[in-house]
């Protein structure tokens, strides 16, 4: 009986999988069909961007409220209209108005479009007006120049006027938040400047010197429109009146340790929140003259921008001048972990805003503008451990176990205290409030330290000071070993120290033997064995009974004893190794690298073992700051690997004494501080210049001739330059070594 079924061996075997191949072909058209009508029945879903378009305008719609948008440029700052419907987005090569939606986001206007570009449309901050200036836009330019934009203009340029009277860079412009027909601005030039735009020729109405270098932000307070804070590059953020122009600030604050970037008013109109290169956000209270920031939030990067969040009191959210991508939404009452954080930029965003509570709109020199929700946010303390444990180098042991709930970021029953939205009338009058007194959320944990006697880590610092690691004579290294183990009531480990000395004393012998000071030769060995075989016949002869067992006993304990002089050999290595192998067992390596030291030329042990000592020891020695041991260990291993730790980093790096200038030496010296141009290396005593041996003390920088240095510290405690400090040549060693102790400088 035949089959109809084709044989894959025959001709058939072709049309069967061609047959596949237009089957597979005709699946493929199918979806494509189906694909493009669910297009035509849903104009809202679109595909990912061909590479083509992407750098045109294009979107493209993720899950959950995220919306990419790329542009041609890169972009360096945005703002929102009124009416919370479109965008405002600019930098060196753009300026455009987007609409944007949960759905969508489309081009309404190119700023840029018809209008004769030159430096002054290279933006670097852009803000929508508002109330009598909702329809205008105003842009700050790297040249100095501000530029006022109508969008409502349908023909010719819509750049209504070029503000150019600033010197340098604009680096922020903002409208008055009430009428809005203020335009404020902080320059380059060390200066802020204020327009009234109701006056379209009128040169800058309000000017205010800052008394320092140029100005990084400047922001109106939300409740009062005639004060506004602004950011200068010495690290100090001032409070203005401007119906004071002519006067001095009215209150000064020296925030940061570099350049203040960002300041932003909280919502209350007392509070101001600052970002700085020095990696912080810090709070202040400016409604009172304090000094000190009510709450510091330490950041992994400078921070560039900084924003309240609306709707919650205690939340901020900033992003970074370099190296972190992320935008991160702090709450200051827990300063140490990030709320939240979006991490969607492919690059370090250089500006964003909130729509509300939950929606943000962000901008990055990635040519990317995002929309992204706060609720599909990854929160960084899920990440994180809640209970840990640790150890010390004296044996503590220190646990921590969390007992917060893990639903909420702050307990709010455990913080007992208003709010910084709350009025002056918490607070008793004439009182500052300080650091202290804004309480900082710490998370309910057991914690607690066991010191567990398992290492003894002074005992191990004097063994390893005064240990003996020589191998030219094992036995005297071993006799000192084992007093120094036996002093310190380290008994096991003087009784090892002990056994391994007696395999290397010598066996007691005659006195006839130990005058013999020279090693007989062959003849006198053979002639000494003939006597030994004569005496015994003589005494056989005699009548002597002396038993054959007695005999052969006393000739093989006299041949070896004789052999063993001529030829000595060391024969108890399995023994050595037992030892290695128990204090391997009970992580001694001290003792492992101090035995295979002392009986290096006796033992074989393998390398990767021997390294693996030694690493362990080295590590142990640093922890403790034994830096000469551990040179010393270094320089006595045979691995290769381990002795290049001594020939690396060889350079040790002074300051100088007199300004504390590092020291940039040549290779033929230095003798003198390229700064203040005084002598280095100047004895405290005699004032000469120490050209040997030189010991200084590292808290003050001062010292000398280490003779000197000694003869002065043993009647005096206190450093001979008169600078007060208690720099004073002690011994590290306990008194009960007096034979053991040796000099430091401490």
């Amino acid at each position: 009986m035949k089959s109809n079924r084709p044989n894959s061996s025959g001709p058939t075997s072709a049309g069967g999988r061609m047959q596949r191949i237009v089957s597979q072909a005709g699946f493929y058209a199918a979806s494509r069909l189906s694909s493009d009508s669910n297009h035509a029945a849903n104009p809202a879903m679109m595909t990912e961007p061909s590479d083509k378009n992407r750098e045109s305008g294009t979107w493209h719609k993720g899950t959950s409220g995220l919306i990419r948008y790329r542009l041609p440029g890169t972009l360096t700052a945005i703002s929102i209209s009124p009416d919370n419907e479109s965008i405002a987005v600019a930098g060196r090569e753009v300026l455009k108005i987007l609409s944007v939606t949960r759905t969508h986001v489309r081009e309404m206007l190119n700023l840029r479009a018809g209008s004769h570009l030159n430096i002054n449309y290279s933006s670097n901050d852009v803000k929508w007006g508002n109330n009598v200036t909702k329809n205008k836009i105003a842009t700050a330019a790297t040249s100095g120049a501000i530029v006022l934009w109508d969008i409502n203009r349908t023909t010719g340029k819509r750049a209504e006027r070029v503000i150019s009277e600033h010197s340098r860079a604009v680096n922020r412009v903002c409208f008055q938040p009430d009428s809005g027909h203020v335009l404020l601005s902080a320059s380059q030039d060390g200066t802020m400047k204020g327009w009234d735009l109701r006056d379209p020729k009128s040169m800058a109405r309000y000017r205010f010197e800052g008394k320092s270098e140029s100005v990084r932000d400047v922001q109106f307070n939300p409740l009062n429109n005639l004060e506004f804070a602004a950011a200068f590059e010495t690290g100090t953020i001032q409070k203005w009146d401007m119906r004071y122009a002519k006067a001095l600030y009215d209150r000064k604050v020296s925030a940061h340790n570099g350049p203040c970037w960002t300041v932003d008013w909280h919502p209350n109109g007392r509070l101001v929140a600052s970002g700085g290169r020095d990696k912080t956000i810090k709070v202040w209270d400016m409604s009172v003259d304090s000094r000190r920031p009510l709450y510091t939030i330490r950041t992994m990067a400078s921070v560039a921008r900084i924003q309240w969040r609306p709707g919650y009191d205690d939340e901020i959210a900033s992003c970074s001048l370099l190296t972190d991508n992320r935008i991160c939404v702090w709450d200051i009452r827990r300063p140490h972990v990030a709320k939240y954080a979006f991490n969607e930029h492919e690059s370090t965003p250089t500006g964003f805003l909130w729509l509300d509570t939950d929606v943000l709109y962000s901008c990055a020199k990635d040519k990317n503008f995002i929309r992204q929700e706060i609720q599909h946010a990854y929160e960084p303390t899920s990440f994180l451990r809640r209970d840990g444990m640790g150890w010390n180098i004296q044996g503590d042991l220190a646990f921590a176990m969390d007992q917060s709930s893990r639903d909420t970021f702050v307990d709010e029953r455990i913080t007992p205290r208003p709010t910084i939205s709350q009025t002056k009338k918490w607070r008793k009058p004439g009182k500052i409030p300080t650091e202290e007194e804004a309480i900082i959320y710490i998370p309910p944990q057991s914690c607690g330290i066991a010191h567990l006697p398992l290492f003894d880590f002074e005992t191990f610092s004097v063994l390893a000071q005064n240990y003996a690691i020589s191998s030219e004579d094992a036995l005297a290294s071993c006799e000192k070993n084992s007093e120094i183990a036996w002093k310190l009531c380290q008994y096991r480990t003087a009784q090892t120290w002990k056994i391994v000395a007696l395999l290397f004393k010598p066996e007691q012998e005659d006195e006839s033997c130990r005058e013999a000071s020279e090693t007989p030769s062959d003849d006198e060995i053979l002639r000494a064995i003939n006597q030994r075989d004569d005496g015994a016949a003589t005494d056989l002869n005699s009548g002597n009974k002396t038993s054959d067992n007695e005999r052969s006993e006393s000739d093989a304990e006299s041949l070896t004893t004789d052999i063993a002089d001529l030829w000595p050999t060391w024969q108890h290595e399995d023994v050595v190794t037992e030892l290695l192998d128990y204090y391997t067992e009970q992580g001694d390596v001290q003792m492992c690298v101090t035995l295979y030291l002392v009986l290096q030329n006796h033992i074989t042990v393998d390398d990767e073992r021997i390294e693996n000592w030694f690493t362990s020891y080295i590590d142990l020695l640093n922890r403790f700051k034994l830096w000469t041991t551990a040179a010393a260990v270094i320089n006595a291993c045979p691995i290769g690997r381990i002795r290049e730790r001594n020939e690396n980093a060889t350079t040790i790096n002074i300051a100088c004494n007199n300004c504390f200038k590092l020291v940039m030496g040549t290779s033929q010296g230095a003798w003198a501080c390229d700064k203040c141009r005084q002598l280095l290396n100047g004895c405290s005593i005699c004032h000469q210049t120490v050209r040997g041996l030189y010991v200084w003390c590292q808290g003050c920088n001062h010292g000398g001739h280490l003779g000197h240095m000694r003869e002065w510290f043993t009647n005096e405690s206190l450093c001979p330059t008169g600078c007060g400090h208690s720099c004073i040549l002690t011994s590290s060693n306990t008194s009960q070594f007096p034979s053991l102790s040796h000099n430091i400088v401490r």
